[in-house]
């Protein structure tokens, strides 16, 4: 039987047609993806993995590369880890990439904790905390940075004291997703703690989580915003929901250091502690 392909030219042209636009049609997203909702994959890529410090030594051992993604800007750039037993030592790998992290720190390197991510070459994601200093022995050369920087997890610990830095653990939580479930098993002490650690860190949006108020706190933050530097001396229960906090504080554009006593009012909400934000009028009058 002989078939008249002439006869069925259009059809023909039609399937070839078909044939050679299927590509592009699952290139350019015409079929809808059924397996993950596009939503959810765009959240999802925003965090990192709440891994504890054992593991990430292991997944992430020295000389291995890894690329940084900062969590406020999303701006990136490429590391690798030249030492560090407690936490991760990392150095930028190129001058671009010290330029970019310099970026990310407003062009002036500093001591100030910033939530990250870090992505490895298998496409894994923790969550992590970087400061912002060269400080140190550095090895990589025509890098543009005098030393290298550190990067905490889960659990890890300074070099130095041999302890946990809260604020460290607290960029951790950001980048996990996971700071409100932390801050509802916090006790009055705690939640002071972490305050006065946001504050010192510039997370004005952490600090207001903190505070408890039927109006808008966001003049109190902006006021509270004006600190460069502060930590607490100590703190005492003087009642069942009043704490007394000694503060030393740096105001921005100034040197000195000065210190004040408050009387931090707490108060239970559901099942979180809040800082009453009265109790916090004294110390933004200081500022004013």
């Amino acid at each position: 039987m002989i078939i008249n392909l002439y006869k069925y030219r259009y059809i023909i042209a039609l399937a070839i047609i078909l044939l050679a636009a299927i590509p592009l049609i699952y290139k350019y997203g015409m079929v809808p993806e059924k397996q993950i909702p596009r939503k959810e994959i765009k959240e999802k890529s925003l965090y990192g993995e709440f891994l504890k410090w054992d593991e990430v030594n292991r997944v992430f051992p020295k000389y291995s590369r890894a690329k940084i993604i900062d969590f406020d800007t999303h701006l990136t750039f490429n590391v690798q880890r030249r030492g560090g037993t407690y936490h991760a030592d990392v150095q930028p790998l190129t001058a671009d990439d010290t330029a970019i992290m310099k970026k990310i720190y407003n062009g002036k390197w500093s001591w100030k904790r910033k939530a990250v991510i870090i992505q490895l070459d298998s496409g894994k994601k923790i969550a992590a905390s970087m400061n912002g200093m060269p400080h140190g022995q550095g090895a990589i050369e025509n890098n543009n940075f005098n030393g290298h920087f550190c990067i905490h997890f889960q659990d890890s610990i300074t070099h130095g004291s041999r302890k946990l830095d809260l604020a460290h653990q607290i960029m951790i939580w950001k980048s996990a997703n996971i700071l409100d479930q932390k801050l509802q098993g916090m006790d009055q002490q705690q939640v002071i703690e972490v305050f006065v650690t946001a504050l010192d860190q510039g997370e004005m949006h952490i600090a207001g989580k903190m505070i408890d108020s039927g109006k808008d706190v966001r003049p109190l933050l902006k006021v509270l915003s004006t600190i460069e530097y502060i930590r607490i001396g100590s703190i005492e229960k003087v009642k069942e929901n009043s704490l007394s906090v000694e503060l030393y504080l740096v105001f921005k554009n100034s040197k000195k250091e000065i210190s004040r006593n408050l009387l931090v009012t707490t108060r239970r909400i559901k099942s979180c502690w809040k800082i009453d934000a009265r109790s916090l009028e004294p110390l933004a009058d200081t500022i004013r």
